[in-house]
């Protein structure tokens, strides 16, 4: 064998990513840090979308089914709902949709 070996970068790339925590675990252990009851920016930080975003699934529960109520003008999230209601999306329980928008409400 030569001294550079082409398969040594490959192995060390294939350890590195077998060792990284999968994407659905990270998302789990932040959610399990949140505070009870968690605002809608602590939601969007811990599953790394804009916190506008999850404003909006708020206002469309309906669809959504988002576990949340309101104090004042902020939208607060129930921890063990939370939790209760990914598992349920993951498990396919849950059907997670959109609000259907009519042509006279797009922008």
């Amino acid at each position: 064998m030569s001294a550079i070996d082409p398969r040594h970068g490959e192995r060390e790339r294939a350890s590195a990513e077998a060792s990284r925590p999968a994407p659905t675990q990270l998302v789990s252990s932040k959610i399990d840090e949140l505070p009870d009851p968690c605002t809608s920016a602590q939601l969007a930080a811990a599953l790394g979308k804009s916190s506008k975003t999850i404003v909006d699934w708020c206002q469309e529960r309906r669809y959504t089914q988002l576990p949340c109520f309101r104090l004042g003008n902020r939208w607060y999230h129930p921890a063990a709902e939370l939790k209760r209601w990914l598992k349920g999306i993951k498990s396919g329980q849950i059907e997670f949709r959109r609000k259907p928008r009519v042509s006279a409400e797009r922008r």
